[in-house]
């Protein structure tokens, strides 16, 4: 059988000699994965013969996969690949330094030792072979041809082809391709007149362009607006941190006379330390009953409000916060401020600090693109200046702040002296009045190509959902080309059903399949690759081949689920499968099962249904040592075993044992009907409750002998 797959014979030649579409050198699995991206890449811009679809490149990737993948295992380095185009498809040469080795596909010898792939290539390829050249090497091809192409007469090379290829290619389906359409006759052009759908639309973008226009406007002024506010809170913020300074100094003023029971040598000393500014007089006062007396001073003497000392100390608290008193006018303007320290000692502290109400502020420095005026009060009042940079009244957007402070508050008042927002911000709304014009007028000639390009449109949207529907139609005939058909097994009736997710587009890893053994007992094996696309079922296909072929040589269950672990490594293949391995003897009941990260089958008997217990061993393609634990069952009546994928119960959003309740209560209600009209109701529960994933459930029904 294995030269029948694979025999010696010299490569096709070519009717128009060509150089490679591709050529590559992997070392690695992960460097094959690379090339075949770019050879993808590749067809999707070049190098596809007439009439290729997207099925014909899957299936050559396909084949190159395999083909490298067993050299790069089972040949010897370095491993060469190359891909020809030829006038029905393409010439796929892959060659290794392992000599006259044939490839040999894994039949009366241990699976695990390779050649799965090779049935897979061998089904995908119309030819097939290999040849010994020089240097020792040899070279393995398969020439895959596109679907519903004619297939050019076969080479002298490949006289000899098996008449199975030829059937295999015959038996094929081919896909019929549609005849083009004849291209539209010549057309008159000519002026026209500018349709009254253009000229709507012009006049509509040109109303947004005065609209945007305007909206540039305000925005640039609310920005500069704010800006303004910004910065007079950052003024307001520095005026209350000077002022937080003072008082601090005040404070460790009194707390110095306290210290020192108010005698005037320490208080003028630390006064002289702390206080840089010549102008501010500092004094240290006692409160004899309503009598004050002073007792110490730093600075010039003070000019006292209105009224006299008394009557501003005595409205004074001892909490040693401080109090401003207002400005003296007389003979300097002053701002006036005292506090008390706390506790009964009747101390006071008295500052003025002398007013310069007009500063100017260079260029450049923080500020100095601002007029600004700060106030002692609530009001704008001239006589309650505090500091100006410019000419009473501020003029022009002025922006207002009141900073609470003591016990009363000061107002700043602040203008901007040029745009904060930047000159190109000022000049966007004439910047968009008239980039915006002329973008009207473009936008008038697109509206009146797009018009007459709308039929065009149409045309190719409905081209779009007829590729659609191919491609799905494609996508769920390959899905089920690789799951077996049903088997007939004595003594036991089989159903199977298969669903595909939401993404139809996409092939899935699950699988099943029933092998029948001489002894009368049959072997059924449920799995799912994780993924989707060709790599998941290249994986599943490679599997299932695996355990018929493990299963050939009458290796119990445990045996295939440990050798199977050697076909699948999570770290170098990125996948891993779960699989349920089951044996059944008609005969006797005996059920036996293990388990590689799948679910337990359900068993209805007795009018029940329930989920037998199966230890658990981790997923194929997970490192592990432990040899898989076998479980055991013997039925005495007629009984139906379910097994099924994860896509029968598990929904987003509810934990598993919800799905699996729900399978075991459906089934528990529809055990006693045939078994296709079983599992046709679980099914229909599946997609009522919305199920996404890919779903597959197998059914076995036997009764024991008596």
């Amino acid at each position: 059988m294995s030269e029948a797959l694979w025999a010696t014979k010299p490569r096709p030649r070519l009717e128009t000699p060509e150089s490679a579409l591709w050529r590559g050198e992997p070392t690695t699995l992960a460097e094959l994965r690379a090339m075949r991206m770019q050879l993808r890449e590749l067809l999707a811009s070049h190098g596809r013969p007439p009439g290729t679809a997207d099925d014909d490149i899957d299936r050559l990737l396909l084949a190159v996969e395999e083909l490298v993948s067993n050299a790069l295992r089972h040949g010897r380095g370095p491993v060469r690949a190359s891909v020809t185009t030829t006038d029905s498809g393409w010439l796929l040469e892959v060659s290794d330094a392992a000599g006259d080795a044939a490839p040999v596909p894994a039949v009366d010898r241990d699976a695990a030792l390779g050649g799965l792939g090779l049935y897979l290539v061998a089904q995908l390829a119309s030819a097939h072979g290999w040849t010994a050249v020089e240097e020792g090497r040899k070279v393995v091809w398969a020439r895959v041809d596109v679907e519903g192409a004619g297939v050019p007469p076969a080479s002298d090379g490949a006289a000899d082809e098996p008449a199975a290829a030829s059937a295999r290619t015959t038996r094929r389906a081919t896909r019929p391709v549609a005849a083009p359409e004849a291209p539209p006759g010549p057309r008159t052009r000519g002026r026209r007149a500018p349709r009254r759908f253009s000229v709507v639309v012009t006049a509509v973008v040109l109303a947004l362009v005065l609209g945007l226009s305007w909206l540039a406007s305000v925005v640039n002024a609310r920005n500069s607006e704010r800006l303004l506010h910004q910065q007079v809170v950052q003024v307001a913020t520095l005026l209350t941190t000077q002022l937080a300074n003072g008082q601090t100094q005040m404070s460790d003023a009194g707390q110095v006379a306290i210290a020192t029971g108010g005698q005037p040598g320490p208080f003028t000393r630390f006064a002289d330390a702390t206080i840089a500014s010549p102008g501010i007089s500092l004094s240290l006062w006692r409160m004899n009953g309503d009598q004050p007396q002073r007792l110490a001073l730093h600075g010039p003497e003070p000019q006292l409000p209105p009224g006299g000392p008394a009557s501003f100390f005595t409205t004074l608290q001892p909490n040693g916060q401080l109090t401003i008193a207002g400005i003296v006018q007389d003979p300097d303007p002053r701002l006036a401020y005292a506090l008390m320290p706390r506790g009964d000692t009747g101390l006071v502290v008295y500052a003025e600090t002398p007013l310069n109400r007009r500063v100017s502020v260079e260029a450049g420095a923080a500020f100095g693109g601002l007029d600004l005026a700060a106030y002692l009060g609530s009001t704008q009042d001239a006589d309650q200046l505090l500091q100006t940079t410019a000419p009473l009244p501020i003029r022009g957007d002025t922006a207002t702040v009141q900073v609470p402070y003591a016990n009363t508050s000061f107002t700043i008042v602040a203008a901007a002296r040029t745009g904060l927002t930047g000159p190109l911000s000022a000049a966007l709304p004439w910047i968009v009045l008239g980039v915006g014009g002329a973008l009207a007028l473009a936008v008038g000639a697109t509206v009146e190509t797009l018009s007459r390009r709308r039929a065009m449109a149409e045309a190719l949207a409905a081209d779009n959902q007829r590729l659609y529907q191919e491609q799905r139609g494609i996508a769920r005939t390959l899905q089920h080309a690789l799951l077996p058909e049903v088997p007939r097994v004595d003594r036991v009736e089989v159903a199977a059903r298969y669903v595909a997710g939401v993404d139809e587009l996409e092939v899935g890893g699950d699988w099943y399949d029933v092998i029948t053994r001489p002894s009368g007992s049959c072997v059924f094996v449920v799995g799912d690759v994780s993924g989707q696309g060709l790599p998941a079922a290249t994986t599943m296909a490679a599997l299932r081949f695996a355990v018929r072929a493990y299963l050939a040589q009458d290796d119990d269950i445990a045996t295939v689920l440990t050798r199977l672990r050697s076909l699948l490594d999570i770290t170098v293949d990125h996948q891993f499968a779960t699989v349920l391995l089951g044996e059944l003897d008609p005969a006797t009941g005996l059920v036996r099962l293990v388990s590689a990260g799948h679910f337990a089958p359900l068993l209805l008997s007795d009018g029940r249904a329930e989920l037998l217990e199966c230890p658990v061993a981790p997923p194929v393609g997970v490192a592990t040592t432990a040899a898989p634990a076998v479980a055991e069952l013997r039925v005495s009546g007629p009984a139906t075993l379910l097994a099924f994928t994860d896509g029968a119960v598990e929904r987003r959003g509810e934990i598993i044992d919800t799905g699996l309740e729900r399978l075991r209560s459906t089934a528990a209600a529809a055990g006693d009907r045939p078994l296709p009209t079983v599992l046709d109701r679980l099914m229909d529960a599946t997609s009522a409750q919305g199920g996404r994933d890919d779903t597959v459930i197998l059914g076995l029904r036997w009764t024991p002998s008596a």
